[in-house]
């Protein structure tokens, strides 16, 4: 589990200045298996298929995060898969 902060949606429409606010980020979570790991991205998949085959294993949902808006990882205990 990978706890992250991104930026904030753009806003669609004109302000005046005074009427922005305080600007924030969004704190975001992500959770799945750590496919890519680098020095400057982590890759997270979700979703994973062929688990019984390790020749035809796919994965879907890939989300890459880089390294420098990860607030914290978390290891959690993989399951037990059906064989």
């Amino acid at each position: 589990m990978i706890e992250w902060v991104d930026s904030a949606q753009p806003q669609s429409c004109w302000k005046f200045l005074e009427d922005v606010g305080t600007p924030s980020s969004i704190r975001c979570v992500s959770v799945g298996w750590l496919v890519s790991d680098d020095k400057e991205n982590k890759s997270v998949a979700p979703n994973m298929g062929g688990v019984n085959d390790p020749d035809s294993m796919q994965v879907s949902g890939v989300i890459t995060i880089p390294v420098r808006s990860i607030v914290k990882i978390t290891r959690l205990r993989e399951p037990a898969l059906a064989r």
